[in-house]
């Protein structure tokens, strides 16, 4: 049998802090591979249920159709819009225009309408983009609010949000009864756009809406291993350190 000399406390104690460290970064790991793949599951089931014509007033039920699909009647709240960024198209800086749709029972939904390019956040510089009037539109329920540990405020003095933040875009809007979540417009397999828009362009597709695909980076489980392989090896470095030689 192998002999080992036995470690000093000052040994022990890094030993057991590296090692407890990758361990419960690991484990974490775990518990947020699971959490991933419910989220993935959760958005495929609700891709495959029929969209939705109308929203409920109650939270709990609202909050129920995150991801769902939705079609809705309202009219456009003209020349009012909420600036979200950073939002990319082919690796261009941009921003999601929001606009604030009227529906039939009188609350205000803030509507996603899609992405334009960064010298075009000013509706000015885009006119061909105004709404007005009635409109049905189709998308997907979002009741998140997009942030993150990393997520800046946002600055709505300069209508620049960072996040999906309803009650405060509310607020600098003036809106009221608006309903606690976000509708993004979608279009399956748009958008018709080409891959370099120029700052000169004038093209009615504008802003480009989103084609209803929720794309989450699942790197998970490479995580789990590096960890764990990290504890590993920590492991089986100490034990080699401490087995007397001879």
């Amino acid at each position: 049998m192998a002999n080992f000399i036995r470690p000093r406390p000052i040994a022990w104690f890094f030993f057991l802090l590296a090692f407890g460290t990758t361990v419960a970064l690991g484990s974490w790991q775990v518990q947020r591979l699971q959490w991933k793949e419910r989220l993935i599951a959760e958005i495929a089931a609700a891709n495959e249920r029929a969209p939705v014509t109308t929203l409920p007033t109650e939270p709990t039920e609202l909050a129920a159709l995150q991801f769902r699909r939705v079609t809705l009647h309202g009219r456009w709240i003209p020349d009012q819009e909420f600036h979200l960024t950073p939002r990319y198209w082919h690796d261009q800086f941009g921003y999601a225009i929001v606009s604030p749709l009227k529906l039939a029972d009188g609350r205000i939904l803030l509507v996603n309408r899609g992405w334009v390019p960064g010298k075009k956040k000013l509706l000015e510089t885009r006119p061909q983009t105004r709404v007005t009037g009635k409109t049905i539109i189709h998308g997907m329920v979002r009741t998140d609010t997009d942030r993150n540990y990393f997520t800046p405020p946002s600055k709505p003095e300069k209508n620049i949000w960072f996040g999906r933040d309803i009650p405060e875009m509310a607020a600098f809007g003036a809106l009221h009864d608006v309903i606690p979540a976000m509708v993004d417009i979608t279009v399956p397999g748009t958008p018709m756009m080409p891959e370099k828009v120029t700052d000169t362009l004038s093209d009615p597709s504008l802003p480009v809406p989103s084609d209803g695909k929720i794309r989450l980076r699942n790197n998970h489980l490479s995580y789990i291993l590096t960890w764990y392989g990290i504890a590993l090896g920590i492991l089986v470095i100490f034990i080699l350190y401490h087995r007397k030689k001879g």
